[in-house]
Parts: structure tokens; sequence; C-alpha cells
């Protein structure tokens, strides 16, 4: 179960405020709005949760954005409980059609189910309820699309595990970011696809991932390169603004260049720090390395990459490790 967000009250930004991007602009009206209710599938859930099972043994559960019985998050622990040697399941519910009801834990054990009303709500930023987070593992969940940052916060605190889906975006936040660049956070090795409406009505997404501090196979192995810039020069355009070619897919990566380059947000899919280095966000590279930056853009420049006059949704701009810098392998354009 998710949970409602005060609009009104709420002040955090992040590094996308007022630029002119062209993302999903389902999912970003959603993130903005109270119909920010979205509840992941089985399927979804337990397609990643198997990349991780030797961190459930003997460890404690809790889903703190959940919707009771009825959730997936609570199917998936509560069938799979004695499979992955759990040692207790906690999950909270929180009302959102009626601001009076009190909230609920489940508890899941080896000696059986109890059910308890909370003292509040539910809300996972309450007290009462970070109490209990305080008492867990490992936090496995799906907030609301809006209050993607707090639970991150939270679990970043109080030191936890986890295991949080959210907007693909949202790595572009400037303390997400800087978590990821300190190796306290990364994408997980699926993307989520399919969610379910309160009211039963299915919804596809194509930019929702798993975001996680836990270390799977997946993320140890290289990304394996088979393509070539020599001879193929065309298919990676520099950008207007920034001497970077672009790369539309990291599977398109070429193996024989070391200059630098931009990338979609799922390059974080698969990316190995040990193979790449991350030099930032596009919209960064103007005052972190203004020798990347063509000298008609310097003056007016929109930070964003920007390739044949069109403004480019948020690029990762990196670098193989070769223990260069950025400049020594550039093309000598302007």
């Amino acid at each position: 179960m998710s949970q409602i967000l005060d609009f009104q009250n709420r002040n955090s930004k992040s590094w996308m405020d007022g630029k002119e991007k062209k993302p999903n602009i389902y999912f970003m009206r959603a993130k903005f709005e109270v119909d920010d209710e979205f509840y992941t599938s089985y399927h979804e859930i337990r397609k990643e949760m198997e990349d991780y099972e030797e961190y459930f043994k003997n460890k404690i559960i809790i889903c703190p954005c959940n919707d009771g019985f009825r959730s997936n998050f609570y199917h998936f622990f509560n069938l799979n409980f004695q499979k992955l040697e759990l040692k207790k399941l906690i999950t909270t519910t929180f009302n959102l059609n009626d601001p009076k009801a009190k909230g609920t834990k489940i508890e899941v054990t080896e000696n059986g189910i109890t059910e308890t009303e909370l003292q509040g709500r539910g809300d996972f930023r309450s007290d009462e309820v970070k109490e209990l987070i305080k008492q867990a593992d490992i936090i496995v969940t799906n907030p609301p699309f809006s209050l993607f940052r707090d639970i991150i916060e939270i679990a970043i605190e109080e030191n936890k595990q986890f295991l949080i889906v959210g907007g693909t975006y949202s790595i572009t936040y400037k303390k997400i970011f800087e978590l990821y660049k300190q190796g306290k956070i990364w994408l997980g090795n699926n993307q989520v696809q399919i969610f379910t409406r309160p009211n039963g009505t299915k919804k596809r997404f194509s930019n929702i991932s798993w975001f996680t501090n836990l270390k799977s196979v997946k993320h140890l192995e290289p990304i394996k390169l088979t393509k070539k810039y020599r001879y193929n020069e065309d298919k990676y355009p520099e950008y207007d603004n920034y001497k970077i070619i672009e790369v539309t897919n990291y599977k398109n990566i070429p193996i024989d260049y070391y200059g630098v380059i931009g990338v979609p947000l799922t390059f974080f899919l698969r990316h190995n720090p040990a193979q790449f280095k991350i030099l930032g966000c596009d919209f960064e590279i103007k005052d972190l390395y203004p020798e990347l930056v063509k000298w008609d853009y310097k003056e007016n420049n929109t930070r964003s990459a920007v390739l044949n006059g069109q403004e480019m949704f948020t690029r990762i701009i990196i670098q193989r490790k070769s223990g260069l810098k950025p400049r020594a392998m550039l093309k000598n354009q302007i």
C-alpha cells in the first residue's frame, strides 16, 4: 500500500526542475499528482528477488508501503517464507481513502501470522513505523512515486539494506546521484514494467527500476562490448554543444573508443564501476568539464545535451577506465 503526499508542504527539488526534458509525460504527471498509486505485480517482484535470495536468510524483512493481505510484496514473502529462511516479515498498511483510519501491522513468523492495529495511520515517515523499520534488516517496497526520496533517506539514515521501486530518472536527483557515486546505491537487475492501479486497471511503464544497495552477480560482470567506433563514426554523432558522442544504448558502446560518451539512464542497469567512470550528468558538464563545451555554446548553453537541434532527455556522461583525463582522448572539434 502506498501513501498520499501533501504536495503543498513538499519543497524538495531535483536537478531536473525547470528543464525542458522529454520524459514519459504520464509518469511525470503521476509524480506530482495525488494519483500516484501503482501496485507492483507478483511476477515483477519474484523476478528481482530471485537474484538476492542469499541476503534474506535469517533476516527481518519490512514492507512499509503496503496494502495489507492484498499486497504482492506480502504474498511473495509469505509464500516463500520457509524457502528464503526468513526470520520475520513485517508489513504496515496505510488507508489512502479514509484519513481517520488506523494503519495495521502484519507480522509473519515461523509461529504464524498476527495482525495488529497501529496507533497512527501507518505513514512510513511516522515515528511509529520508523521504529519498526529499525527492527528490520532489509526494506523491500514500492512507495508512491512522489515519496521515493523520503523512503531512501530513511533507509540510508537507518543503515538498512533495501530494494525499493522508483522512477529510473530519480538517479539524477542530486542526493541520489551523490549516493551512487559514493557506492551506496545503484539500480537493480530489472526494470519494473507492469503496475496495477487501485481501480484494478493495468499500466505499463518503461522507466521504472529497482534501487538497491545489495550486490548481485550481474553487477560484478563488465558490459560486453562488441560494437566498433572506427569506420562507424556516423552512428556515434557528437552533440551540438558538447565534445561528447551519443550512444543510444549501453549495448552499443564501442569497444575501440576511449573518449567521452553520453548514454541514457538505463546504462546504470549494467554499470560496473571498474569498467566505466561516471563523469556526471549532461547538465553539470559545463561546470565540471568546461573543456568539453564547444566554443559557440559557451555563452548560451542549455546545459542538457543537444543533438541535431533537439534537447536530449538526461544523459549520463561516462568514460572507459584508462587513467587518462577526459580531454586527452577528445577529437579536436569545435
